[in-house]
């Protein structure tokens, strides 16, 4: 596995999960939609709803700042944790950056509006 050096990372939301074990109650937090940029260019979106159904979806693809805008071109699609093969597609989605959040303003997830938080920059 090779590691890329991060750029930033954005979060909506942590989901808070209880498991039972042994030893009582444990609570796991989970991002529910994140998104990764990577210095070399790239990117990584994982979500895990879509309105309020719970789903999951990875992303990947190329980023780009330009006035303000971030521009991420997804060229693979993952629908499912369990599969093993990514899906070509192409498709771009378009972010207003705002001081320490983005806010989509268009492509599939316009419909959806979510603001991402900085996390780590």
């Amino acid at each position: 596995m090779v590691s890329q050096e991060i750029q930033s990372e954005y979060v909506y939301k942590k989901e808070k999960t209880k498991q039972k074990s042994k030893s009582g109650i444990k609570w796991n937090y989970v991002d529910s939609d994140s998104l990764v940029l990577y210095k070399d260019g790239t990117f990584h979106r994982t979500k895990f709803y879509h309105y309020h159904e719970i789903i999951y979806s990875e992303l990947k693809g190329e980023w780009k700042i330009e006035n303000d805008t971030l521009i991420l071109n997804i060229k693979l699609e993952k629908e499912s944790k369990s599969d093993k093969k990514w899906s070509e597609i192409n498709s771009t989605i378009i972010y207003r950056i705002k001081k320490r959040k983005i806010k989509p303003i268009n492509g599939f997830e316009f419909y959806a509006i979510r603001n991402l938080k900085l996390v780590k920059n």
